[in-house]
C-alpha cells in the first residue's frame, strides 16, 4: 500500500465517529468513503469486547459472536461491525432447530433480519468458522511454508462504493462488483523475491463475461479476461499468467477492472501465489 502513513492519517480523520466502546472508546477503523477509505483486518483479542450497540452487547465468542438484545428494544434486524471473518450460521440461542437467520452484508456493517415474532431479551448466536476478527489494523499475509500465498476473500481491502465481502457460506467472496470504478486489495509479506504463478478462484454469472481486469504488485501487471461461469458463485480456479515480484517486505497485491463487460465484474473467493 503506497503512503501508507498518509492514507492511515486521512482515514482516522475521515471514520474516526465509529467507536469501539471498552471502558474508553477504541478508533473503530474499517469505514467506508467515496474517496476509497482503505479498510483493515486484525485478529481481535477480548480487550475489543464488548460492543455496545443501541439494541444491546456484542461479546466474542472463541469461534463467534455473542448478541445480546435487551428487553428495551424489539428492533426488527440488528447490525455488527464487518468482520474479517467467514460466516458458518446465525441463529437464535435456544432454538433447537437452529433455523438460520437472514444476513445481509453492508460495506461497513452486517444486518441481521430478526423474527417478527421476537420478543426481546434474546440471544443470538453468529457462528464463524475461524476466531472472530474485526478491522482493527492491517491484514498481512505471509508465503507459506509450500511457498504460496493465500489471498482470501475476508482479507481483501475494499475500495469505491459498492464493492465488499459477503461472508455467507455459499458466496464467501469478494462481490456486488457492479461498479467498475471499485477495486480491492491483499497486503502481503514477501521475505525474498520471486517469480509467482497467479491462480485466481472466481464467478460470473451467465452471459456477465468478458470484463478485462488487472492485477498487479508494484509496477508488475498481470491483465485477464473474466470467464462466464454460469452463476457468480459458480467457482472457477484459473491460472491466469505469471507476476515476478522484485521487492520484499509488506506490499500490496490490487486487482483492478480496466473495462466492464456487462452488469458486474465477476466474484472473487481467493487468489493463489505460487513460487515457480
Amino acid at each position: 500500500m503506497h503512503n501508507l502513513t498518509l492514507r492511515f492519517t486521512r482515514y482516522f480523520a475521515f471514520r474516526f465517529s465509529m467507536l469501539l466502546i471498552v471502558g474508553a472508546s477504541i478508533g473503530f477503523c474499517h469505514g467506508h468513503s467515496v474517496q476509497a477509505a482503505t479498510k483493515f483486518a486484525a485478529t481481535a483479542d477480548q480487550k475489543h469486547f464488548p460492543i455496545k450497540k443501541s439494541w444491546g452487547t456484542i461479546s466474542a465468542l472463541p469461534l463467534g459472536l455473542e448478541l445480546k438484545l435487551s428487553d428495551s428494544e424489539s428492533p426488527k434486524s440488528v447490525t455488527i461491525p464487518r468482520m474479517n471473518n467467514r460466516v458458518k450460521t446465525i441463529y437464535l440461542s435456544g432454538d433447537t432447530a437452529r433455523k438460520p437467520l437472514t444476513l445481509k452484508p453492508g460495506i461497513e456493517e452486517w444486518e441481521i433480519l430478526l423474527p417478527q415474532s421476537l420478543t426481546p431479551p434474546v440471544t443470538v448466536i453468529v457462528e464463524f468458522k475461524e476466531a472472530p476478527t474485526l478491522p482493527v489494523k492491517p491484514s498481512v499475509i505471509s508465503e507459506t511454508a509450500d511457498q504460496q500465498i493465500v489471498l482470501d476473500a475476508k482479507d481483501a481491502v475494499v475500495h469505491g462504493t459498492l464493492l465488499r465481502y459477503e461472508p455467507q457460506p455459499h458466496k464467501n467472496t469478494v462481490g456486488y462488483w457492479a461498479n467498475e470504478n471499485d477495486w480491492c486489495e491483499w497486503k502481503l509479506d514477501l521475505k525474498t523475491p520471486g517469480v509467482f504463478d497467479v491462480y485466481l478462484l472466481q464467478g460470473c454469472g451467465r452471459g456477465q463475461g468478458g470484463s478485462e481486469v488487472q492485477v498487479s504488485v508494484n509496477d508488475q501487471k498481470l491483465k485477464f479476461t473474466v470467464e462466464e461461469t454460469g452463476h457468480f458463485q459458480n467457482f472457477k480456479e484459473r491460472h491466469i499468467g505469471k507476476l515476478k515480484i522484485n521487492q520484499t517486505g509488506v506490499q500490496s497485491l490490487q486487482v483492478r477492472p480496466v473495462t466492464k463487460a456487462k452488469n458486474a465484474v465477476m466474484d472473487v473467493r481467493q487468489i493463489r501465489l505460487v513460487r515457480q
